[in-house]
């Protein structure tokens, strides 16, 4: 699991898209904890991605609000991915992993909004692109979240659990 925390450090500095929209980079890293969360299979695996990637990001001092937004955001999707999985558990599903990453995506967004209200950002400002940037984080996170889903199902055909479970 740590080498998917990892992945998601490297895919945020590595991938940078100049889109400039809100959540973008949700395409790479929503996919890396879906197939972390598919390879791993067990509650709470992308709570500990998610929470292994929030540490090492505060640490090499990433994020645009300081090192607890960016701790707190980073755990937030994988926490959120989490309680999806609960009710969507069968992540080679296409339409489960979509609906599972963007609500885990939905989680940063969710600490990025509680953190400007806390600092006093004024409500209208809050209020001025909150749908526009919803709607980012959603469409990106359930992207990252079919993009997961159709690499798990590439690994099951390659034979990668075969493979592992042959390991064990």
């Amino acid at each position: 699991m740590a080498l998917f925390a990892a992945l998601i450090i490297v895919a945020k500095i590595g991938l940078r898209l100049p889109l400039q929209l809100p959540g973008h980079s949700g395409v790479f890293w929503m996919a890396i904890i879906v197939v972390g969360a598919g390879i791993v299979n067990k509650r709470g695996a992308a709570s500990l991605i998610g929470l292994t990637s929030g540490i090492l990001a505060a640490f090499l001092g990433m994020g645009d609000f300081g090192a607890i937004n960016t701790f707190l955001s980073y755990t937030a999707v994988g926490v959120g991915t989490d309680l999806a999985l609960l009710l969507l558990p069968n992540l080679e599903q296409p339409i489960s992993a979509t609906i599972a990453a963007a609500i885990g995506h939905m989680g940063k967004f969710l600490v990025k909004w509680l953190f400007g209200i806390i600092t006093g950002a004024p409500v209208g400002f809050i209020a001025l692109g909150l749908l526009w940037a919803m709607v980012g984080y959603i469409v990106w996170g359930g992207l990252g979240g079919l993009l997961g889903s159709l690499t798990l199902k590439a690994l099951r055909k390659a034979g990668f659990f075969v493979y592992m479970a042959e390991k064990r």
